[in-house]
């Protein structure tokens, strides 16, 4: 899940800067909760025999991870409103190392929910303030410094299941354990980032955004980032369950699931340079347009090893540039970004859920079916957003 909150860069008095060792330590930050977020996935048929319970009982995980992340966004949300960016980056960290702990420790399913939830409230805080914080930075170099550090997710997302290659799958309290030393230690190394709360900026915005109008093109766009969720997660989630059940290998599912966010990451990468000669809208329309081929492409068992990281690799600009997109439409509206994050979360929880009750239903080979009505309704609602005009302060 893969991130992101351009807010006004009139605001001076709140913009944010990041010294080159605070830029590296954020974009570490964004790899480990890169490679949290992909473990679940490679590991729910590992879950599935550690507690003796179905693969698709098993798959609830994925929306439980995603429900901690939805209280995460809001308690961010509030802390970086009043405390320095540096004192809530701390915070965040805190629970995902404390609910890392207990998922590598638990001995009941129950308590590893649990835990998993906890994990998903510090990923919440986490992805909400630093992409907040990168989109308080000046305005000159914003899309790249997105683009790049949201890499730094998608790599994270590499690096997780090539973990589990190495370490073998039911070794995953050895990576959990790995998560919680790491987002310790990341917790400590914030030096260099300025970072004031957002309290002068909440005024301005009140004077300048004209809230009526608003409302249509904040609805639209949450609409469409919980569909572009529901996309992400329930392929990344899902990719290595289905090739197994067909018959390849863990290591090969693992591989793919790899793949798929290798070709996130790389999108990312070159999402900066892209987005001036192509532009943010049809970044986002051309992206989720192939996604849907290419998932219909991957109902074959043959293709979908090689269909999977080509899906990752058209929708991974859709995040940051569908944020600058509504950017563009809505400036100075950081309270309106929060709530787009706040919501986007949903799709975490509804995309492996109906993944989750289809798969229950008609088997694994729903899977890829699942993810193309995602990216068919998510073209539908970014497409109806090209009829809005940018709004203006008074």
């Amino acid at each position: 899940m893969d991130s992101s909150s351009p807010i006004s860069s009139d605001a001076i008095a709140t913009e944010v800067s990041f010294r080159p060792f605070a830029f590296a330590n954020a974009t570490a930050i964004f790899l480990l909760i890169g490679a949290t977020s992909s473990l679940y996935g490679p590991l729910l048929i590992s879950f599935s025999h550690k507690f003796h319970i179905s693969l698709p009982e098993t798959g609830i995980l994925l929306s439980v991870n995603f429900v901690g992340a939805f209280f995460g966004v809001p308690l961010g949300w509030l802390a970086i409103k009043r405390f320095t960016g540096k004192t809530v980056l701390c915070a965040a960290l805190l629970p995902m190392a404390a609910g890392a702990t207990g998922v590598a420790l638990s001995s009941s399913w129950t308590l590893f929910l649990i835990c998993a939830f906890i994990v998903g409230v510090g990923f919440g805080g986490v992805d909400f303030s630093l992409n907040t914080l990168m989109a308080r930075t000046a305005l000159e170099g914003r899309a790249h410094r997105l683009s790049f550090s949201n890499a730094g997710f998608g790599l994270g997302a590499v690096v997780g299941p090539l973990l589990i290659i190495a370490l073998r799958p039911h070794n995953f309290p050895l990576l959990f354990g790995g998560i919680a030393v790491a987002a310790l230690v990341l917790s400590t190394m914030n030096q260099g980032l300025h970072a004031p709360p957002l309290r002068a900026e909440t005024k301005q915005r009140e004077l300048s955004m004209l809230k009526s109008q608003r409302r249509p093109i904040l609805a639209t766009f949450i609409l469409a980032y919980i569909l572009y969720v529901a996309v992400e997660t329930s392929s990344s989630g899902w990719i290595a369950s289905q090739l197994h059940r067909e018959g390849y290998s863990a290591s090969i599912a693992s591989l793919v699931t790899a793949g798929f966010w290798c070709g996130l990451t790389l999108g990312r990468v070159v999402g900066g340079p892209l987005h001036k000669r192509v532009g943010d809208k049809a970044l986002v329309l051309v992206g989720l347009s192939l996604a849907l081929l290419l998932s219909l492409v991957a109902y074959s068992s043959v293709l979908a090893p090689y269909a999977y990281p080509v899906l990752g690799l058209v929708i991974a600009s859709v995040y940051p540039m569908g944020l600058i997109w509504y950017t563009v439409l809505c400036p100075h509206d950081s309270d309106g970004l929060a709530l787009l994050i706040l919501f986007m979360m949903f799709g975490g929880v509804i995309g492996p859920g109906v993944e989750s009750l289809m798969v229950s239903a008609f088997g694994i080979h729903v899977v890829p079916l699942v993810i193309a009505a995602f990216a068919a309704l998510d073209i539908a609602v970014f497409a109806s957003a090209i009829r809005f005009r940018p709004l203006s302060g008074p």
